[in-house]
């Protein structure tokens, strides 16, 4: 049902060989992907027999990447995947254009992308990991809940049970993301 927290998956990674030779690395970080590519291969080399060959990842530009990026353009942070954005969700219903709220530039077509292309299983995975809706206003983020949960659920087949279940554990964390202000004595 997606409820996994992945807060307590490690942030270091570590590499395994099976029995059978399968190689697996397990935990680590966005931001040191490339070196766990690089030691994956180097692995590989030692484990497979294979020629040493230096790891190409180095100047391989992330998926999405666009040289000249116009910063003002709607979904510029989706690079490349915008226009199948624009294609496949937004041009084909209205209601995907649709600001999901009106303090945050994310529309309600960006949770069925999530959904379909970003592996999205959660209200959480949407508005904390894919639009960072909860770190820049979470009470806007708060809002947006039961709109994220109702197009998941449209989407993927699930329950009014499983809607309100992922707003109110959503409402829960947000919670504690929300700027208090102080009392003055």
């Amino acid at each position: 049902d997606g409820s996994g927290n992945t807060k307590d998956i490690s942030r270091r990674h570590q590499i395994t060989v099976s029995l059978s030779g399968l190689i697996t690395i397990t935990g680590g970080k966005w931001t040191t992907y490339r070196k766990m590519a690089e030691e994956v291969m180097d692995k590989a080399i030692i484990v497979g027999g294979l020629d040493e060959k230096e790891c190409a990842t180095k100047h391989l530009p992330i998926h999405g990447y666009l040289k000249n990026t116009d910063f003002e353009a709607p979904l510029y942070y989706y690079g490349t995947d915008r226009p199948l954005i624009e294609e496949t969700i937004l041009a084909k219903d209205a209601r995907f254009k649709e600001k999901l709220h009106p303090r945050l530039p994310y529309l309600k077509g960006e949770v069925l992308w999530a959904v379909r292309h970003e592996m999205a299983l959660n209200v959480e995975d949407i508005l904390a990991r894919r639009t960072r809706a909860l770190f820049l206003d979470a009470r806007a983020s708060m809002e947006m809940a039961p709109v994220v949960a109702q197009i998941m659920a449209d989407e993927l087949g699930y329950s009014r049970k499983w809607i309100d279940r992922q707003t109110k554990a959503y409402q829960e964390l947000a919670e504690g993301y929300l700027l208090l202000k102080k009392k003055r004595h």
